[in-house]
């Protein structure tokens, strides 16, 4: 695999060399978990994504309320409104808060709950490695219970 991986590399354009050796480590990382979790259903990758997406969206509108309905139980109950619960996103993860860009990696089935990894570039172009963690609910609807952040190492071209 890793004489593979050089020949890629050989061909690709210095800026695309990070993106692509970014999308080998998470490749590699989420393989790695894939082994102890259970495969997640093509419908709920379409959902939670959607959710992820929708939940950016309205940081990025300003439509904090939006926002704020996609966070589960436990979420809202540790920021019992929506200011409070803006106050940390903005303070703790100004690269959901307002990212430049972003994709979607792997997702995995664990303990009953998605974890959904998304690559982020922020306004500096700085990439972070975001895991969502999302939980469905009892009227079947996925909201976010966790999310953590991992910068790397390096810029987006």
């Amino acid at each position: 695999m890793y004489v593979e991986q050089d020949i890629a590399m050989m061909y690709l354009r210095p800026d695309r060399k990070l993106l692509f050796g970014l999308i080998i480590v998470s490749m590699m990382f989420s393989s790695k978990l894939a082994f102890a979790a259970d495969v997640v259903a093509e419908a709920d990758i379409k959902s939670v994504q959607f959710v992820i997406d929708s939940q950016i969206t309205a940081f990025k509108s300003g439509d904090h309320t939006s926002a704020y309905s996609f966070a589960a139980p436990n979420v809202q109950q540790a920021f019992p409104s929506v200011d409070t619960f803006i106050d940390m996103v903005r303070r703790g993860y100004t690269p959901l808060f307002r990212p430049s860009s972003y994709f979607f990696g792997r997702s995995m089935l664990s303990e009953g709950e998605v974890l959904q990894e998304l690559i982020v570039t922020d306004a500096s172009r700085q990439l972070w490695q975001i895991i969502y963690t999302l939980s469905q609910q009892k009227d079947q609807s996925w909201k976010v219970t966790n999310v953590l952040m991992y910068p790397y190492k390096g810029t987006a071209a």
